[in-house]
């Protein structure tokens, strides 16, 4: 602690004049406090100073609260006392806190008594100095708290920690508005033209780490992070002509330096944004959008682990849970977690490695300590949390507790878990309250070890013995928990998922024995994987998917050669293994002979007819059921066939996209003739026509393995006097078709349909007739849209009508463009980059960017 002048010795005898008695009543206090070689002098300094500046208010607090006096004076001068100094400098605050409750406080609490220490419309600087004179009141209010046993038990030491968290909150919340009134002075409010008008923008602090789970200690940094609301529409005109990056990025500056500067008074906490995205390297303030696609696609195991305990401490509190929220599925992933948890491992044994000589007394990264307990919760949180949401709590012992319910940690052992937690913290609340130093280490030194165990409550002769022995016993009860958890090799982890999800399987000693191989056989390859860790955790979900149904562990069993082929694909694709999970039934072309490279396109035709064979109606589906569920499986299996062969480097990048393409037409000729079915109404003259046009990668037959199939439909052939007739019915084809390859079934969805390539987009008629389409190119295309009809073919429908389409597509494309062109399509290709890719350092697109 800095900031604080030295105090002035003081006589016990002048004490003794003044306050009758409480000389007589002080010293068997201290003698029983944390120092009570040292704490005798400081509690006469500390008493003198305020004698001085507040001796009525002092001779009062004596006569009226004796017993609150004594152990505010005994407890801080013996355990804490850079806190006597503070009390020293601010000598009327030790009568104010002689007649408090020491009670519990919440954040409203806290919120309604900072109100009263803050003037109306308070500068910058006063505002600065009354948060600091805040935070250390409450500090020495919650110290007491603390080192009283009769008014916070060992077991209630949680209260602490969440008391420290919510007076952190109303801090921050507070600092924060000071430095929104100070900007929105400079600059102007957060508010930006977009073509939907005029749009506030709101701003919200997130606490991660210790202050995210409500277990914040005496010198905890507080790990933040910065987002701020993303706008519907392109913003301009803002306050001072900044984007709302500049604006908020201004704001956290300011809101840093009001929390973490030192000044006469102290200073509120240190801030630590090493947890934002990208870490140091990244943006200070990011969007509510680019959090969500940086969780969502780039995010190691360790950064989810910490993003849950996120919760917002300052600012829109809307705002901030909604983000939180929505990144839910992101964190808590669906099925277990394996390769998190393994991630969680080898940062835990880096941490380990790295562990410096004197780790053994380190009660926060030392084996057994606070952080291994930290990792058993955040391990089984991320194992299980996407499929248990009572699991998913901020705190680390709500979390022991959730998982001890659930029974995924045994009761006994949980408690021995929290009583191991909860004693390490308050050794750590102990060593840091001396002099808020970020320590964490249990000193050697005999007269500091003392007063450590002395703040503990050990006060007798063999005191230090007794801490010494009771921090072992503890870091040992830790450590029979995080070994198990972490340490176990491939082989155990694998065989203990077979008998999670199949437990009777392995109920006879023959077919434990058997999965015990076929564990062993995975495990083997899965470490000499391509990505161990990405294999483990798909071969997680593929078991999870398979649960109790044997048929499937009896078909590796019969064919163990084909696991290198299964763990190849789990390595190597999580958007294939995907598949795997949610359809264990599409192994079968993992069975298939490898030497057998892609199907030709009649090939393809004749699988799918077998399929709608197999699909064939019964009294638990219908014939469309049937037909959507076969469309899918074919899909589906042909897709994996394609992955298997091109994981295995046996076809050319060409032949993967001609081969995906060629499924994608077989599909939407299926689809069709569906369509066809499904679209009620008279018989439809066969002058009428209709063509499915495959655009974009489906009509340059480069489709990959997630493409949407870009399409425009057409129709041609009725007269005049039918074209109403012609034109409702066509659109109800084209949306039975749209329908037929998008509907969600048991078997997923066939394909994502994109009709936007269609003339005037979205605003458009679904289906264009050959005419009105010549027409619109005639007299609005864009240029970005003749650009699309370069790949656009006919891939179903009427053979002719796709030669007339085609003849028109090649007219179009003849004509001349205009010297504007160019420029057109340079502006669209920059409105693509950054309306569309929106790159920044360290996030790429490669399709758009």
């Amino acid at each position: 602690m800095v900031g604080f002048p030295p105090m002035k010795s003081a006589l016990p005898t002048e004490l003794e004049k003044k306050l009758p008695g409480l000389l007589e009543a002080l010293l068997p206090a201290l003698a029983r406090s944390a120092d009570p070689e040292h704490a005798p002098r400081l509690a006469g300094e500390l008493l003198a100073a305020v004698l001085r500046e507040d001796g009525e208010n002092l001779r009062k607090a004596w006569a009226e609260r004796p017993k609150e006096l004594l152990r505010i004076v005994s407890s801080l001068c013996g355990a804490a006392p850079f806190l006597a100094h503070w009390l020293a400098v601010h000598p009327s605050a030790l009568a104010r806190l002689a007649r408090e409750d020491f009670g519990k406080r919440t954040r409203e609490d806290y919120a309604r008594l900072l109100e009263g220490f803050l003037k109306k419309n308070p500068s910058w600087e006063e505002a600065e100095n009354v948060l600091r004179r805040f935070k250390y009141y409450e500090f020495a209010r919650i110290t007491v708290r603390d080192l009283s046993s009769d008014l916070v038990s060992e077991e209630a030491s949680e209260e602490i920690f969440l008391e420290l968290s919510a007076l952190a909150d109303v801090l921050l919340d507070a600092a924060l508005r000071f430095a929104q009134e100070k900007l929105a002075r400079e600059a102007g409010p957060p508010v930006w033209d977009t073509a939907q008008g005029k749009q506030p923008v709101s701003f919200c602090v997130l606490g991660l780490g210790k202050l995210g789970g409500g277990e914040l200690n005496y010198s905890s940094d507080v790990d933040l992070l910065y987002i701020h609301e993303s706008l519907a529409g392109e913003p301009h005109g803002g306050p001072g002509g900044l984007s709302p990056q500049e604006y908020f990025s201004r704001l956290a500056n300011l809101f840093g330096r009001l929390v973490t500067e030192q000044t006469a008074e102290g200073f509120l906490h240190r801030i630590d944004l090493d947890l934002r995205p990208q870490g140091r390297s990244g943006p200070l303030v990011v969007s509510e959008e680019f959090l969500s696609t940086y969780y969502e696609a780039w995010a190691a195991a360790w950064e989810r682990a910490a993003f849950a305990k996120a919760r917002p401490v300052a600012g829109d509190g809307r705002l901030g849970w909604r983000a939180i929220r929505a990144l839910d599925r992101a964190v808590y992933r669906s099925t277990m977690d394996l390769t998190g948890v393994a991630a969680i491992a080898e940062m835990k044994r880096k941490v380990e490695s790295s562990r410096g000589e004197g780790a053994a007394r380190d009660v926060k990264v030392g084996p057994g300590g606070i952080r291994d307990v930290e990792f058993v919760a955040q391990a089984l949180q991320l194992l299980h949390g996407g499929r248990i949401p009572q699991v998913r709590t901020h705190g680390t012992q709500d979390a022991l507790r959730a998982l001890s319910e659930v029974g995924l940690l045994p009761k006994e052992g949980t408690r021995e878990l929290l009583a191991a937690y909860r004693f390490l913290r308050r050794l750590e609340n102990r060593l840091q309250m001396e002099s808020e130093r970020q320590t964490h280490f249990i000193p050697t030194e005999p007269s500091a070890l003392r007063r450590l165990a002395r703040s503990m409550g050990y006060l007798e002769q063999d005191g230090i013995e007794r801490l010494e022995r009771e921090f072992a016993r503890h870091r040992e009860t830790v450590r029979r928990f995080f070994g198990p958890l972490l340490g176990a090799d491939g082989e155990e982890r694998i065989l203990e998922l077979f008998l999670r999800a199949a437990p009777r399987f392995a109920a006879s000693p023959a077919t434990r024995a058997s999965l015990e191989d076929l564990a062993r056989h995975f495990a083997q390859e899965v470490d000499s994987s391509a990505d161990p860790r990405r294999a483990f955790s798909n071969l997680a979900r593929f078991v999870e998917g398979v649960g109790s149904r044997t048929f499937y562990y009896g078909l590796l069993l019969d064919r163990p050669e084909l696991v290198p082929r299964l763990v190849n694909l789990f390595a190597s694709s999580d958007y294939l293994s995907e598949y795997f999970a949610v359809h264990p039934r599409l192994i079968e072309p993992i069975f298939s002979d490898p030497q057998v490279l892609l199907l030709t396109r009649a090939q393809l035709e004749k699988s799918l007819r077998q399929i709608q064979k197999e699909f064939s109606p019964d009294e638990t589906r219908g014939e469309v059921e049937s037909a959507l569920g076969a469309l899918r499986l074919f899909r589906n299996r042909e897709l994996i066939n394609i992955g298997l062969l091109d994981l295995a480097g046996k076809v050319t990048l060409d032949e993967v996209e001609s081969s995906l393409t060629d499924v994608a037409e077989v599909c939407v000729q299926a689809a069709l003739e569906l369509a066809r079915k499904e679209t009620r109404g008279k018989n439809v003259p066969p002058h009428w026509r209709f063509l499915v046009a495959g655009m974009g990668k489906l009509g340059s037959r480069e489709l990959a393995y997630g493409s949407d199939l870009d399409v425009v439909f057409f129709y041609d052939g009725p007269s005049e006097e039918e074209e109403l007739e012609a034109q409702e019915y066509f659109v109800r084809l084209a949306q039975k078709f749209i329908w037929a390859l998008t509907a969600r079934t048991g078997e997923g969805v066939c394909y994502e349909i994109d009709a936007r390539l269609r003339p005037s987009g979205r605003q458009g008629m679904l289906v264009a007739s050959l005419s009105s389409f010549r027409s619109y190119h005639g007299k609005f295309g864009a240029v970005w849209e003749r650009q699309a009809l370069l790949r656009a073919r006919g891939v179903s429908g009427d053979k002719a009508f796709a030669e007339a389409f085609d003849h028109l597509r090649r007219e179009i494309l003849s004509r001349p463009l205009s010297k504007e062109s160019a420029g057109e399509i340079r502006h669209v290709r920059e409105r693509m980059e950054k309306e569309l890719a929106r790159e920044r350092p360290g996030r790429y697109d490669f399709k758009t960017g």
